[in-house]
């Protein structure tokens, strides 16, 4: 963190609280076979230096694999891939330290510390005997019944690619945004009025909805509440108390603030939004509005668009899951344009310079001189009273004079039009554009929202030259699961590119990756069952998962290997004696992994929630995949193998 200029912020936090569990991994795999060793009758310093080298270039590639998923994850250029750019760095600089840490500080403490004599079983006479006997007939029954197993491979394949399919089926159950709803502590109430409203009238309102909301909101959850007026417009805003210490979340006193201020105030809109933990990054996604769910209509004819962004207001009100519809170009400024007859003042010999110098010398006032005092100079500005310039009436009755010396009224040569003119015009890639933005109400998913959304406005006509497009966050959420794809992708291969180099051979990487498919029979199921969303933490868990759950994979067929290789045992037999020793140590990084992610899932406390998806996917997806992966690795292995052979005798 130090040397790459970090800060201590929510990514780097989750970072440390992700490797937690990881980190332990290879320590607890070294250990394990260390123990074994020295079970076995082995001297202390022997079983540290064979124990290490055994498994040694096994803990290396899973920590390579599980290192090199975030490599598409560091230079993805999007929002979203930036954000994990410090959770990605932080992991991977855990787990190379902790992998130094079990090739080297490991093996020499186990060579002078290891308590276990030699010949003894793991908890000796202790109380732990019991539970160590207990896990040996564990370890026996396992290898009894993944012989049955392997005997009946066809059935564990069958039943593999149906739990599969079901995964894949259950895919499109799972909402969909692009941010986890996280509780914060701030409600703003915003009050919109007709532009041209007198500023004591909006304050008068204003102090109106702020009896509203004191009367709807419990006081006791709020700390403090603030109002601000701004021509035109006025805001409350609430500021709440810490999650720890209030009953009811903010999207709830919002909804309760929403039902209360509808219709309350004539002439008024009044929005209603609870801030979301990630409302920065709602800023950054949208047009600035921090707003959910926005449309651009593009188009020149500024009247037109005005019209249609009316109508799609009302069809996007009538969607559940949408709040508080606002078209972003509000009713323009009253303004007096004063509109010059050229070809009158032509013949009267005047110019349009001459006509507004006059009236910008009668209503804004021309120098006609200085006065010096003491040394100081005062301009001397010379207009009409305030009783002569009220309206455009008076205007017209001033005098100018033409090229001939006549003096004519400037009512006889300019006319009046009264209407309203646009207070700002937004362009986007130099079209104009007009925002129609809306919040999504509690628990609706962003994804779902703009399906329905979607459905309504496939039969919608819009005039020629129009264009309407789906921004905000649905725009990021659409490039973040793109940029997500590619870094599966390019994970997957990374990782059967190190494999391949750690194995030196290309077979043994494509039993492994056996793994990676079955990490969804975990995470879909899970996210379900905890109301998690498909989100930018949800696919990041799933590309760590892809790194993750090839570790025990790795571990299991690299010691199937050591056995042929070194103790030339037949293919099944390696297989069923190798997962009868490796169950310990993949149950145990599975379980390590899962117990230091916990707290995550859990998300509690303030913003917790940001990070609870994330850890959900990777508990469910590998939770699951480790016991099933305990079944189909040792039996795709001696399938592939007797598959080969075959061949190789054919």
């Amino acid at each position: 963190l130090y040397f790459n200029g970090f800060t201590l912020n929510q990514m780097s936090f989750g970072g440390l609280a992700l490797g937690i569990g990881l980190i332990v991994d290879n320590a607890i795999v070294v250990i394990d076979n260390i123990v074994r060793l020295r079970e076995n009758g082995r001297s202390l310093r022997d079983s540290a230096l064979t124990g290490t080298s055994q498994v040694g270039g096994a803990i290396v590639a899973s920590t390579l694999t599980t290192s090199v998923i975030f490599l598409p994850v560091v230079f993805m250029r999007t929002i979203s891939g930036m954000l994990f750019q410090e959770l990605a760095l932080v992991v991977v600089f855990a787990l190379l330290c902790s992998l130094a840490v079990a090739l080297t500080l490991v093996p020499m403490l186990a060579s002078r510390y290891l308590t276990l004599n030699r010949g003894e079983a793991v908890g000796g006479g202790g109380p732990l005997a019991r539970f160590g006997a207990w896990f040996r007939r564990v370890e026996s029954g396992y290898a009894r019944r993944l012989a049955v197993a392997i005997r009946h491979r066809t059935i564990v394949f069958l039943v593999t690619a149906a739990l599969l399919a079901g995964a894949v089926l259950l895919w499109p159950l799972l909402p969909v945004e692009l941010a986890p709803q996280t509780d914060a502590d701030e409600i703003d109430v915003d009050l919109e009025m007709a532009q041209g409203t007198n500023i004591a009238v909006v304050n008068e309102y204003l102090h109106e909805l702020e009896r509203i909301v004191r009367e709807a909101t419990p006081m006791d959850q709020v700390r403090h509440l603030t109002i601000e007026i701004r021509p035109g417009d006025a805001e409350v805003e609430l500021s709440l108390r810490g999650a720890g210490e209030r009953t009811m979340d903010s999207f709830a006193i919002a909804d309760r603030i929403r039902r209360e201020t509808a219709g309350r105030i004539p002439g008024a809109e009044i929005r209603v939004q609870a801030q979301s933990g990630l409302w920065m990054l709602r800023r950054l996604f949208g047009s600035g509005s921090g707003s959910a769910v926005q449309l651009e209509l593009r188009g020149y004819d500024l009247e037109l668009a005005d019209q249609v962004a009316h109508n799609l207001q009302r069809v996007m009100e009538r969607i559940p899951g949408i709040e508080d519809v606002n078209v972003s170009r509000r009713e323009g400024r009253p303004e007096q344009n004063l509109i010059i007859d050229r070809e009158k003042i032509a013949n009267l010999g005047m110019t349009v310079s001459d006509i507004a110098q006059t009236i910008q010398t009668n209503v804004g006032g021309a120098r006609a001189g200085v006065y010096r005092e003491g040394g100081d100079e005062f301009p001397i500005v010379v207009r009409l009273q305030p009783t002569d310039r009220l309206s455009s009436l008076d205007l017209g009755s001033a005098s100018v004079r033409t090229g001939t010396g006549r003096v004519v009224p400037v009512s006889a040569v300019v006319s009046t039009e009264r209407r309203r003119g646009p207070t700002t015009i937004e362009r986007v890639d130099g079209q104009r554009v007009t925002y129609i933005t809306a919040n999504l109400a509690a628990g609706a998913a962003l994804g779902d929202v703009i399906g329905d959304l979607r459905d309504r406005l496939s039969d919608f006509a819009l005039p020629a030259d129009f264009s309407l497009l789906y921004g905000g966050e649905y725009e990021e959420q659409q490039q973040a699961q793109r940029d997500f794809t590619l870094s599966i992708i390019m994970a997957i291969v990374l990782i059967y590119m190190v494999m391949a180099a750690q194995f030196e051979r290309f077979l043994d990487p494509v039993i492994v990756m056996f793994a990676v498919p079955l990490a969804l029979v975990g995470v879909v199921p899970t996210l379900l069952l905890t109301g998690t969303s498909l989100n930018v933490q949800s696919l990041m868990g799933i590309v760590m998962l892809i790194g993750i759950v090839v570790n025990n994979a790795i571990v299991l067929v690299d010691y199937i290997n050591l056995k042929r290789r070194e103790d030339g045992l037949g293919v099944t037999d390696a297989v069923l004696e190798s997962a009868r020793l490796r169950l310990r140590p993949i149950l145990m990084t599975t379980a390590t992994t899962v117990l230091g992610m916990l707290p995550l899932a859990i998300g509690g406390g303030a913003g917790g929630e940001i990070q609870a998806a994330l850890a959900r996917a990777v508990i469910g997806g590998l939770t699951v995949s480790t016991l099933i992966t305990l079944v189909v690795i040792p039996a795709a292995y001696t399938g592939v193998h007797d598959l080969m052979g075959r061949l190789g005798r054919g």
